[in-house]
Parts: structure tokens; sequence; C-alpha cells
């Protein structure tokens, strides 16, 4: 505990979010280490060595990012609820709502 007004549960609460920001840091770290690759090479196979016509291979483009964000999406609200459980948990609250 860092100051003498300062309860175990506050500290419990900080943990967690402590915890839950380097998942979300991890996790877009990930992401992006994982989307960027993909798209770079979606790009370099159409508009590089043209293995697809560009008007058509635009659409494989949009496509990879518009999953990608409903998957990031998906990640994150699954996050936040995770987080929103552990830090009712921590101040002793009922986690299931």
């Amino acid at each position: 505990m860092s100051s003498s007004g300062e309860s175990t549960i506050d500290a419990r609460v900080r943990a967690v979010e402590k915890e839950y920001l380097a998942r979300q840091t991890r996790l877009f770290v990930t992401f992006a280490l994982i989307e960027g690759p993909l798209l770079l090479v979606g790009a370099v196979l159409i508009y590089g060595l043209k293995l697809v016509e560009p008007d058509v291979g635009v659409w494989f483009i949009l496509a990879v990012a518009l999953i990608g964000g409903f998957v990031l999406s998906a990640l994150l609200l699954r996050l936040i609820q995770g987080r929103a459980r552990a830090v009712a948990q921590a101040r002793g609250e009922n986690p299931l709502f």
C-alpha cells in the first residue's frame, strides 16, 4: 500500500486494473502484429505481384480489414467484461451482476 489511508480493497482494485491494462496492451500489440502483415501480404499479392485484378483485390483487403475490426471489437468487449467482473470481485461485490 502506498498511503496510510488506503484500504486493501483499493489496492486489489488497482492491481486488477493494472493487470487488465497489461492484457489490453498485449491484445493490441498481438493484433497489430497479425493484422499488419496480413494486410501487407494482401497488398503485395494484389498490387505487387498482380495475382488478382486491383479492382477486385481492394475488396479482399477491405474484407480482411473488416473481419479484423470485428474480431478486435469482440476481443475488446470480452476483455472489458472480464475486467468489470474482476473489479467487482476485488471489491467484494457480486460478480454475476
